[in-house]
């Protein structure tokens, strides 16, 4: 796809979205609540339902998302697109990209924020190309008619579920049973990358800050307590002669239950992500038990 060098990564919003959710996630990993919410008002105040650049992020983000069996219907849903972006107000819409870089800038003290690794970085900064040139008058045919090529591609091709789409590897020989990390929540500093669990979480976090709305976070919350609650009992069973380590699962296990999601903020999702790492830990438990 697209190369780095005619792509400009500060004006593309679907990147800065997600740019903006890995200085989350870090910071509630880190317990630092003052740059998480930095992060949030940000994406609060630029991210809002309306305005020209979430409309230009919600039209990136649902081709990242589409999955169709034909390419015919793939290239009518680019045709869609092609007017939608044709339709936006490109002079208040570069405005409004200027003011977020502007926030980022003075609020976001990080110097590697535009070099965060994303998945599928290529496919969207192709499509960021996209929208500009059909904004274009002048904008080079030929490179429009492969990006969209690449695009209709992309929709029909077989999309990986989040759970396999990791952001990097764990980093090996730090991590023994999760419990422990439990135990001394963020005493210590992370070693290892998020998993996608822990991103996922902080991606729907993000999303229901930014459109002040908490029906996807509080779902993601639902179904990270459900796929905990059924690993902590399946492997309670397989360690049966394990007290000391039955007492500590049976413990979170009871603590998990009686998390109140009905008001979401950085404590329980900071919690949740621990317990996300704790689902993790348990599956290489049972991974290397069962390869034992």
């Amino acid at each position: 796809m697209i190369s780095q060098k005619n792509h400009n990564k500060r004006r593309n919003v679907a990147l800065v979205y997600e740019f903006l959710v890995g200085v989350i996630s870090r910071s509630l990993v880190e317990g630092n609540k003052k740059s998480s919410s930095k992060a949030l008002k940000i994406l609060r105040k630029h991210f809002k339902p309306g305005t020209e650049l979430y409309k230009e992020f919600r039209l990136a983000h649902a081709l990242r998302k589409t999955t169709v069996t034909s390419e015919a219907v793939a290239a009518n849903i680019l045709q869609e697109a092609k007017s939608a972006v044709r339709s936006h107000n490109a002079k208040e819409l570069d405005r409004q990209k200027s003011l977020l870089i502007r926030d980022i800038n003075h609020q976001i003290n990080d110097e590697n924020f535009y070099d965060q690794q994303v998945n599928e970085y290529r496919f969207l900064a192709t499509v960021q190309t996209l929208f500009n040139d059909w904004r274009r008058k002048d904008a080079d045919l030929q490179r429009v008619a492969l990006y969209e090529d690449q695009v209709v591609r992309y929709l029909t091709s077989e999309k990986l579920t989040e759970g396999d789409q990791l952001v990097s590897e764990e980093s090996p020989g730090t991590n023994r049973l999760m419990m422990k990390v439990m135990m001394q929540k963020l005493n210590e500093k992370y070693s290892s990358a998020l998993n996608e669990e822990q991103k996922a979480l902080v991606r729907a976090y993000a999303f229901s800050t930014a459109n002040d709305n908490a029906e996807s976070i509080k779902l993601k919350l639902a179904e990270t307590r459900e796929k905990l609650l059924k690993s902590i009992d399946s492997y309670s069973e397989e360690t049966q002669k394990d007290v000391f380590l039955g007492e500590k699962l049976q413990r979170t296990r009871e603590a998990l239950l009686a998390e109140n999601t009905d008001v979401v903020d950085d404590a329980l999702v900071t919690r949740f992500m621990l317990y996300a790492k704790l689902g993790a830990e348990i599956e290489t438990q049972d991974v290397e038990a069962n390869d034992g």
